[in-house]
């Protein structure tokens, strides 16, 4: 399946709406993956930045490896002050990246879009020898009864809504590294206003976009959803982040 039109229209408000990762997660990184400053990262389906932007403020070098054009672009336009960016247009699967060439290859908010037999195969391709796999999620709480009441809307509403974050299956994480891994997790709570609200809404690849039929009720429900869990105009989402990393090679 072509995932690479999943975010064509997105970039903005995935931009505006999207939270970072925990800063605890580069403690982790540096200290108990040992991943040092300098380290070269291959962070694939990295979007428009958000994570490849992390680890540049944490001293990594990182080639953000995006396939849709409109993404990339906005992480180019973001990142390209940064001394040790390098933007390239593959896939996790097909990265173009030269053999041995990345201290690691991250996947924040990624990994569902990727095939994990093709994906593993190019990891140890691009990886130095000992190089490490980390996988990142933001995750849904599904103890938010306001992020399950959202997640409702979205599957009610949304054709294209297969599963939300919450409902992946982060075994398959583990499965892909033979139950091997460090894990991690931070707290990492999203507070947004009414509008970031509904942009952190529909900057899903499945919410409905403004030309789709009911975008307008749509809208209206999760401002709705919004009004009803808001506290002093502020709705606080818990979103922890979730690291699992390992060595594949």
């Amino acid at each position: 399946m072509d995932n690479t039109k999943n975010f064509d229209g997105k970039s903005a408000v995935y931009e505006a709406s999207r939270p970072g990762y925990a800063p605890e997660l580069f403690g982790f990184i540096r200290n108990v993956l040992r991943v040092p400053e300098g380290g070269v990262f291959a962070d694939v389906g990295s979007g428009t930045g958000i994570f490849t932007e992390q680890l540049l403020k944490n001293g990594y070098r990182v080639y953000a490896v995006e396939p849709n054009a409109e993404m990339r672009k906005t992480a180019e336009e973001k990142l390209s002050k940064y001394e040790g960016f390098a933007s390239v247009d593959g896939t996790g699967e097909r990265t173009g990246l030269a053999e041995g060439s990345v201290d690691c290859v991250s996947a924040a908010q990624s990994f569902h879009w990727l095939d994990p037999d093709a994906f593993l195969k190019e990891c140890r391709r691009i990886l130095v020898p000992g190089g490490l796999v980390l996988v990142v999620y933001n995750r849904r709480d599904v103890s938010s009864e306001c992020s399950e009441a959202l997640a409702g809307i979205d599957r009610r509403d949304c054709p294209r809504c297969r599963w939300c974050s919450g409902g992946m299956d982060y075994g398959k994480i583990r499965e892909f590294f033979g139950g091997r891994c460090e894990t991690f997790q931070a707290d990492n709570d999203l507070v947004c206003d009414r509008q970031g609200y509904i942009a952190r809404a529909l900057s899903s690849s499945f919410s409905l976009k403004a030309e789709d039929e009911g975008y307008e009720a749509y809208v209206e429900e999760i401002g709705e959803l919004f009004d009803r869990f808001a506290v002093n105009g502020r709705l606080t989402v818990p979103m922890p982040t979730a690291a699992w990393a390992g060595r594949i090679n």
